[in-house]
């Protein structure tokens, strides 16, 4: 008997035994992991439409299935006590009305409104530095943050998310939630400088209360949001360019104690617009309201 023969034999026999277990206990998870919701044709065919509107694509698309549920969340009342309480103790005068609280400090105005939403507006203002324009992204959002932990008014768990620059003098910087995998879009803070100076600070903060496993569902892919976001504006007369699209949830602002926020695919258009598509419906979210800014002070 060839015993060098037997043996390789043997050798084959265990690696496809092995191969036929592998096969039962992990083809199944493999199959479901590497699942596409986007093939290249269909890729293909959305660069193709964005291309004849005018839009192009300037990121890579997570071509995977997904799936998510809705958020449950409710205003962060902890967090808006704790900015609010330095308003209510060293204010020189509190005005009430049904929808929000006024609290009138020297240099300093804040709004609190009923929906959890915070407005602070700065007069003249917190004065920055001589140059910001010359400060690259990183280092003034440092800046900015060590103002805001100064004023106290920097949330817990509060993430940079983008900077934009709406002209020579006005720049404004977005801080998001990421309270686990996904972040909340609009469950923000807001910080608004204009000629060096902090002007204003908009704080709508959010917590999160529940997420149920079992009611998460496949998400549209990517492409199909991008096909919505163009069907919805139309043609472009100039070249928009894609630079983000990702998945996280978005709600505007509502004066309830709780309430579903829907997943969403964020675009971002230029590097300065960004639109929201329900991960579900297709249909796009409005952004929130910004609120008026205080009444006449005739009193003071």
């Amino acid at each position: 008997m060839n015993l060098g023969r037997a043996k390789t034999i043997l050798i084959f026999a265990f690696i496809g035994l092995n191969l036929f277990l592998g096969y039962q206990l992990f083809w199944p998870d493999f199959g479901r992991l590497t699942q596409v919701a986007v093939t290249s044709e269909e890729l293909a065919a959305t660069e193709d439409a964005l291309n004849e509107n005018n839009y192009y694509l300037d990121t890579s698309l997570d071509r995977a299935v997904q799936t998510s549920g809705f958020l449950t969340v409710s205003p962060y009342w902890d967090s808006k006590d704790d900015i609010i309480k330095r308003f209510e103790d060293n204010a020189s005068r509190i005005d009430e009305t049904e929808d929000a609280t006024f609290y009138h400090l020297p240099g300093i105005n804040a709004v609190a409104h009923t929906s959890g939403l915070i407005h602070i507006f700065f007069d003249p203002g917190l004065f920055l530095g001589e140059e910001l324009s010359d400060l690259d992204e990183s280092d003034l959002k440092d800046l900015v943050e060590q103002f805001l932990s100064d004023e106290e008014i920097l949330p817990g768990g509060a993430l940079f998310d983008y900077l934009e620059r709406e002209d020579d003098d006005v720049i404004v910087l977005y801080y998001k939630q990421m309270p686990k995998d996904k972040p909340i879009f609009a469950g923000q803070l807001k910080a608004v400088i204009q000629a060096n100076y902090l002007q204003e600070v908009e704080i709508y903060w959010f917590e999160p209360l529940e997420q149920a496993p079992e009611r998460e569902m496949e998400v549209i892919p990517a492409n199909e949001a991008l096909n919505n976001l163009v069907n919805t504006l139309g043609p472009s007369t100039e070249e928009r360019s894609i630079k983000d699209i990702r998945l996280g949830y978005f709600s505007g602002e509502y004066d309830a104690e709780k309430w579903e926020i829907p997943p969403v695919w964020r675009i971002e258009l230029d590097g300065k617009q960004h639109y929201y598509i329900n991960a579900f419906t297709g249909n796009m979210e409005q952004e929130k309201i910004i609120p008026e800014k205080l009444p006449d002070e005739e009193d003071d």
